[in-house]
């Protein structure tokens, strides 16, 4: 039945062929080699990346860095390592140390922008030292209830409160409560940016912590450069990519326009976005915020 088959495909293929004409012809044995040829450069392809990463973990195991192996092989050559030559030696800190404040709900609200923000911070030019601070046991089981690989992550994960990990005179703690306004980032502090999502109910609460530590503390300039239609209080994710962006371009306005989403801010505001440079980007990231409308975190 099966060759009977084939035969009648075959004769099918060849009255169609008939009927053919000769650029029809051509153009189809033109589409046939091309299949062709892609697959055989897909599986070119494919024996090349196992060779490159069979190399990678040849040279790892040689130079003594093997438990890296798996952070170089898991990441395209266009994500840079926060230990090259690129990156940048800022370094902040997102502190979890408010799981037990936050509904199961809210965590992994927090737990995505937290995603957002090592994705955002892996594509950089110019990567910063990303923390993760008071990262305990349930930041560790809810992330691998997501399944998310943060073990492979380039960056550095510390059990340890952030005031354990720098010293008190590097540290300045974001906040919109704070009266003083951030008006350059000095690469040689630590800046901690609060991880609470809680719908507001915590008004204050890491300003109040850092009075209480006697630490230095500040809120971004955004008053100076942005008018908004709504509180000061943005996402983890957005506080860190308009550092990170102040930090390439040294432009306040530059990096709040290219962060924020549209429905933060006044309409007569957007007029400004196209002399700013950076328009597709606000319209991607104002499309993508409109469709996900992220909670609020209080301490940013």
């Amino acid at each position: 039945m099966e060759n009977a088959a084939c035969s009648e495909k075959n004769d099918r293929d060849s009255e169609a062929s008939s009927t053919m004409s000769k650029k029809q012809r051509k153009r189809l044995m033109k589409h046939q080699m091309f299949l062709e040829k892609r697959k055989i450069k897909r599986q070119e392809k494919r024996e090349r990346k196992k060779e490159e990463k069979r190399k990678l973990r040849e040279e790892r195991k040689a130079d003594g860095s093997e438990a890296m192996t798996n952070v170089a092989v898991a990441f395209p050559k266009r994500f840079k390592s926060m230990a090259s030559k690129e990156a940048s030696s800022l370094r902040i800190a997102i502190d979890l140390s408010f799981d037990d404040l936050m509904s199961e709900r809210d965590m992994m609200k927090l737990l995505k922008q937290v995603q957002r923000t090592y994705s955002v911070n892996r594509r950089a030019e110019h990567p910063v030292q990303l923390y993760l601070t008071s990262f305990g046991d349930k930041v560790k089981r809810k992330l691998n209830e997501i399944k998310c690989n943060y073990e492979q992550w380039d960056i550095h994960i510390k059990p340890e409160p952030y005031s354990e990990v720098f010293t008190k005179e590097d540290v300045i703690y974001l906040t919109s409560d704070s009266p003083n306004v951030l008006s350059e980032v000095d690469e040689s502090k630590a800046y901690i940016i609060g991880g609470l999502v809680d719908h507001n109910h915590q008004k204050g609460l890491c300003y109040k912590l850092a009075i209480e530590r006697d630490i230095a503390h500040a809120q971004l300039p955004i008053s100076e450069f942005v008018k908004l239609n709504s509180r000061k209080v943005l996402v983890v994710n957005h506080v860190f990519e308009i550092l990170l962006r102040f930090t390439e371009s040294k432009d306040w306005k530059h990096a709040f326009y290219k962060v924020l989403p549209a429905r933060k801010i006044e309409p007569d505001s957007n007029k400004n976005q196209e002399e700013i440079g950076g328009s597709e980007d606000f319209k991607r990231d104002s499309e993508e915020s409109d469709k996900t409308k992220e909670e609020e975190v209080t301490c940013s």
